[in-house]
């Protein structure tokens, strides 16, 4: 080798360290945090690439979950809002923490905000045609929202969802009866979610509950012997030997929360595909089960010489697809990613936040006595028929009577329980938040949870509110402080005067703040079905069981992450309701 070689080597190599040196000194400057001009934010973390997330996953450690960390920021600031850097690479996501605020974000300003793309790379490889992941500027969002138009109207919920909804919740005393018998608490926690996915699988897909998850552990129950057990601690049952169709529907919310907890979801649910052959059996079994259903589905309408008889939310998404391809004249696309995602979203979002809100419910019930037993007498005295004749209500009783106290509870179930963690949306422009500048692009969360909703407001001048968002007040007071954290359903309880000046006790949905389902055009489309959900399950329970005080070591009230946020206790000790 020549000197001039070696000499351009030479030269060369220092060249390429250099170079070397300075692109990672760029990728570290890109990474590091910028925050925002004037908001509350953590100072150590603004000096770290990886920005809060050391502090998070501390947290974690410590207390078991990382949205009690979200959370707490605004008390840790003293602040309504407050910022943190929870993505390498990423703009500051902006936390509000005051319900007035969030009203003005997602009910007005939406010509400011939109709907944000962490909901896209959550749900994504579930269902990445569904509505929910969207934004409200794309074209197809309100094309699909018009699709789904018909299955919250009150002609669906009676004729088709509500004679599923009552042979579930039927199913479900039935296997409490028996399980009940033993005379010792046991784990609802599954029951639960089953009694829900039998719900909302079959109002989906026409499915039948006499095959569904809670009829096969009620014959399970049934008829295997179980082992003898200690009287002292909670009764153990078998489960039911495990359903490919139960378990991939199941699936959806663990695949979710997978990607909730990485920095980048899409390719952490990759990733859990690839290694899981538990993962990658279900995605398989879910395409499978939703060809079939289809396939039957098709069948029915299109067999029927008359006007089809709907039985599923399907059918009614394939008759409206079928009437708008004879109207346009072209070949209808039964099979199509929008109608297929549309009906596994609708799945997915019915089945694990209801679930869950009844499992807090019952603990609610049992923490909280001389309010069950004023809920069961009220309950008797709305459906007096039924129980004059010794019989539960029947779903055309539970429908047609409003029960004020009822629906209190479950709100303040809601309320309190804070199933689900944030609302999350995007700047689409350069815009303020109560008087602080958020550049276009910017994510802005929430929380379900915290000051104004469950716990005593931070003060915020109303200077540096806006003009519309100061008349919010006088249409929703904020709760007392020395009663926001309590459970209190009398709080949406208020007295009603009649045309021949007799007082009577009526539900108050605007009684005080609560944003459990959203507020505004992108508030959670099924809430009237979830509220029916609720409704069904709650009174046949307390019609037929009391649900006795349990054991401080049985009703703890930590949470557990998943979609929602799960209680990790829900045991039930249950009497028979005289």
């Amino acid at each position: 080798m020549s000197a001039l070689t070696l000499a351009m080597h030479a030269t060369q190599v220092p060249a390429m360290v250099l170079l070397a040196v300075l692109m990672i000194l760029v990728a570290c400057f890109v990474a590091q945090p910028k925050p925002l001009e004037g908001i509350p934010y953590n100072k150590t973390a603004s000096r770290r690439i990886l920005g809060d997330l050391p502090d998070i996953r501390r947290h974690i450690h410590l207390h078991g979950d990382r949205r009690s960390w979200v959370w707490s920021q605004p008390r840790k600031h003293g602040s309504p809002i407050s910022q943190a850097f929870l993505f390498p690479f990423r703009r500051p996501t902006v936390i509000i923490s005051d319900y007035r605020t969030a009203i003005d974000i997602c009910s007005r300003r939406l010509d400011e905000f939109d709907r944000g793309t962490r909901n896209g790379e959550c749900v994504g490889l579930i269902a990445p045609n569904f509505h929910f992941t969207m934004n409200s500027s794309d074209p197809r969002f309100n094309r699909q929202r018009h699709m789904l138009n018909g299955l919250m109207s009150p002609w669906f919920m009676k004729q088709v969802a509500a004679r599923h909804l009552y042979e579930s919740a039927m199913l479900l005393v039935r296997l409490w009866k028996r399980k009940q018998s033993k005379g010792q608490p046991f784990s609802a926690r599954r029951d639960l979610y089953i009694t829900t996915l039998d719900m909302i699988s079959s109002v989906a897909f026409g499915m039948d509950n006499a095959s569904g998850g809670l009829a096969r552990e009620l014959a399970h129950l049934e008829n295997v012997d179980h082992p003898d057990q200690s009287e002292r601690g909670p009764a153990q049952f078998r489960q039911a030997p495990s359903d490919p169709r139960t378990e991939a529907l199941l699936d959806m919310s663990k695949m979710i929360s997978i990607a909730q907890g990485s920095p980048f979801p899409r390719l952490a649910q990759w990733l859990a595909l690839l290694c899981s052959p538990t993962h990658l059996y279900a995605y398989w079994c879910r395409r499978s089960l939703w060809k079939h259903q289809t396939a039957m589905s098709i069948h029915h309408i299109t067999s029927e010489s008359e006007k089809p008889t709907v039985k599923s939310a399907l059918d009614l998404l394939l008759l409206r697809e079928k009437t708008a391809a004879e109207r346009i004249g072209r070949n209808p696309d039964y099979y199509s990613p929008a109608i297929r995602d549309e009906v596994l979203g609708y799945v997915l979002a019915g089945h694990d936040t209801t679930a869950t809100v009844l499992a807090w419910f019952v603990k609610y019930m049992a923490q909280h006595q001389s309010i069950q037993a004023r809920l069961r007498q009220s309950l008797r005295d709305g459906h007096s028929t039924a129980c004059a004749e010794g019989r539960s209500p029947t779903m055309s009783e539970i429908m047609s009577k409003q029960i004020p106290y009822l629906e209190a509870n479950i709100e303040e179930t809601l309320r309190r329980s804070s199933v689900a963690t944030l609302i999350v949306r995007k700047a689409t422009r350069n815009t303020q938040i109560l008087g602080y500048s958020i550049p276009k692009g910017t994510d802005v969360i929430i929380p379900l949870t915290g000051p104004s909703l469950t716990e005593p407001a931070l003060n915020i001048p109303d200077t540096n509110r806006p003009t519309v968002d100061r008349r919010t007040e006088t249409r929703v007071k904020p709760w007392p402080d020395d009663d926001i954290m309590k459970y209190n359903p009398d709080r949406w309880m208020k007295l009603k005067t009649d045309n021949a000046g007799e007082e009577t006790a009526v539900f108050d949905p605007q009684a005080g703040p609560n944003l459990a389902f959203s507020v505004g055009p992108r508030q959670c489309f099924g809430k009237k079905q979830a509220r029916l959900q609720l409704q069904t399950v709650a009174t046949l329970l307390l019609w037929e069981f009391t649900f006795e005080a349990l054991e401080k070591s049985l009703n703890t009230w930590e949470i557990e992450e998943r979609l929602v946020n799960l209680p990790k206790q829900c045991f039930v000790k249950l009497a028979s309701a005289s």
